[in-house]
């Protein structure tokens, strides 16, 4: 799980830096649609992960012979199947006339290969080690879902279009509606076990 939180950190930190525009030493500082395009494109990455969950959840299953309880696969699923949602909406929106450009990171940068060797340990603990996993990914979420809560709010706040600050208002709102379930689950998981 310290791998995890290590990325979350990384994610927070980057997005922080997009959002805000501040720029790394000896940088040049982006302009105000590059900054957003960086924040939207950070965005589609945190979705990109969070669609994967349901994936996540039968693999462990396949590999253990062990499920997680039915509310707990109920609210996973649907957290993955609204990301992978939000992230065509996403990508439908940056297609528009005065999109958004959508960057992958570069692949030979040392950050993407920080994040990848990151989710491959990661990967690795949700799937072989941890005595609980469902614990385990319910507060993993915990840990991302308001890094995209927060990246989403702070989107909004710099963004000048009315359609993709109304989606942003809304992503926002989806996630937080997550983070309480999942919040609630955790609360409800400990008290059935004991």
């Amino acid at each position: 799980m310290r791998t995890f939180i290590k990325l979350l950190l990384i994610t927070g930190i980057t997005s922080l830096l997009y959002i805000t525009g501040a720029a790394p030493v000896n940088a040049i500082t982006s302009s105000t649609t590059g900054t957003i395009d960086s924040g939207y494109s950070v965005l589609k990455l945190l979705l990109e992960d969070e669609q994967h969950l349901t994936a996540i959840r039968r693999v462990k299953m396949i590999v253990t012979f062990s499920g997680i309880n039915d509310a707990s696969t109920r609210l996973i699923d649907e957290i993955s199947e609204n990301s992978e949602r939000s992230l065509d909406e996403l990508e439908k929106l940056a297609e528009e006339k005065s999109g958004i450009i959508l960057s992958d990171l570069s692949s030979d940068t040392i950050a993407v290969a920080t994040l990848n060797s990151l989710r491959m340990t990661t990967a690795k603990e949700f799937l072989f080690a941890g005595d609980d996993f469902e614990k385990d990914l319910l507060i993993s979420q915990l840990k991302v879902l308001p890094v995209i809560i927060h990246l989403a709010e702070q989107l909004e706040i710099k963004e000048t279009n009315a359609n993709r600050k109304k989606w942003l208002n809304q992503l926002a709102g989806q996630y937080e509606k997550h983070y309480q379930q999942i919040n609630s689950r955790i609360t409800l998981s400990a008290i059935e076990k004991s």
